[in-house]
This record gives structure tokens, C-alpha cells and sequence, in this order.
């Protein structure tokens, strides 16, 4: 029985990676031979998508994660009495365990594949189309030296196999909360900031250019979207 809640926190807030933006901005503009003053409108999908293109893989924000999973669970006396059921709680058998884990997540956009699909033009207006983020949990790791546990004399104490099936569920409560961490919404945000001043610089006035994902990615998309990275213990 796991009477304790799970506690997640997010160690301070999202860490949009700033100086990445900043190195993938200037990267860019480099590649393409752009500078920063207004040029005139250039009127070709290809020139704009092979500018988009040269960013490759754009990291946009770093999150760090802390979590205490907690489990507890309770010695009982089962059995049957006059063909009726019975359930006593053992008040000396009680187990209770405290592990902290920390993991990194970080969220990137690969431009590798992207095309004049991505694009779509309106007069002025340019709206793009971002490919679909990749959500990566890069490490976690488990603080052994710090881990609280409570076995009285009458239990065992908890195996491996216990242990890693605990971290495996604190593993998976860090990705359900993903959705409410704004994590997508920071790397549209992130890949904007990039993107923006490559087509402004084109000719194209910033307030005509809007760029967001094909969709409002829910939970099951997250899940779709996320890889493991490295793993310590």
C-alpha cells in the first residue's frame, strides 16, 4: 500500500538556454552570409527554408528536476472467521522508504528535414510551421547516501529489484508531470527567437511572422515525443 503522496519539484523554474539561443542566432546568420540590417524581401521559399534549414538542431530549454519518491506499506493479518474476510493492520510491521532523485530534461527542435511544407505565405504574412520537439530526459540519478528508510526488526529490508521498480515509477510521475512544466510552450517560444530575426532579416516585418507546432501536444503526444538519454543510478 502506498499511502505517502509523490512530491515532484522543478528546481527553480524552466532554464531556457539563453546563450544557446544567442550561439544558434548568430550561427546562422553567419551560415547564411545574413546581417542584421533590413535587406529587401526576398520573394523564394527556397532561400528561406535553406536558412532555417542551416540551424540543424536547436536545443531550446534545460530543465532540472527533483523529486522525493516515497512508499510505505503496511504488515497485515488476513484470514477468515465464520466465512467472513478480515484485514488487521500490524502497527510494528510498518515499512517506509524516502529516495530523491534528481534528472535533467531538456527539449530541442531538428530542422534537418524541414521544407517549404513548413512554410506558409499570405501576402506579408509568413507563418511557420515547426517540426515536432524532441523531449529528451538526459540523466537521473539517485542520491544513494541520502535515501531514509524505516524496517522494523519484524520485516525485511527492501531488495534491488524493489528499489528499481520505485525508481521506475518516480521515472514515469516525472514524465506525466511534463505537460505541466510549459516545456513545449518554451520551446516554441525558444525556436521563435531564432527564427524570427532570420526571416526579418530577409526583408519580412516581425509582426507579420508567427511561428508555433502543427498541434497542442497532449499527454499520450508527450510521451510519443520523449527519449531517454543517459541513465546513472
Amino acid at each position: 500500500m502506498n499511502r505517502f503522496p509523490h512530491y515532484i519539484y522543478v528546481v527553480g523554474k524552466a532554464v531556457v538556454v539563453w546563450a544557446l539561443i544567442i550561439i544558434a542566432n548568430v550561427a546562422c546568420s553567419h551560415k547564411n552570409g545574413q546581417h542584421t540590417e533590413q535587406q529587401p524581401a526576398i520573394d523564394t521559399m527556397q532561400t528561406m527554408v535553406m536558412n532555417i534549414k542551416q540551424c540543424s538542431r536547436l536545443y531550446t530549454s534545460e530543465y532540472k528536476v527533483h523529486k522525493i519518491i516515497t512508499h510505505d506499506d503496511q504488515l497485515q493479518l488476513k484470514g477468515t472467521i465464520m466465512k467472513k474476510d478480515f484485514s488487521i493492520d500490524i502497527p510494528i510491521g510498518e515499512r517506509r522508504i524516502a529516495i530523491p532523485m534528481d534528472a535533467t530534461i531538456k527539449t530541442y527542435v531538428d530542422f534537418s528535414n524541414f521544407s517549404d511544407k513548413n512554410i506558409r505565405r499570405k501576402g506579408k504574412n509568413i507563418e511557420i510551421i515547426l517540426p515536432d520537439p524532441h523531449i529528451v530526459i538526459t540523466s537521473t540519478k539517485i542520491n544513494h547516501g541520502e535515501i531514509k528508510k524505516y524496517v522494523p526488526l519484524t520485516r525485511r529490508s527492501f531488495s534491488d529489484s524493489e528499489l528499481s521498480d520505485y525508481e521506475q515509477q518516480g521515472r514515469a510521475s516525472i514524465v506525466n508531470a511534463i505537460p505541466q512544466m510549459g516545456i513545449i510552450d518554451n520551446a516554441r517560444k525558444s525556436a521563435a527567437m531564432t527564427i524570427i530575426p532570420l526571416i526579418s532579416s530577409m526583408g519580412f516585418d516581425e509582426s507579420n511572422i508567427s511561428v508555433h507546432f502543427r498541434k497542442e501536444f497532449e499527454l499520450n503526444d508527450i510521451k510519443t515525443l520523449l527519449s531517454t538519454g543517459s541513465r546513472n543510478g
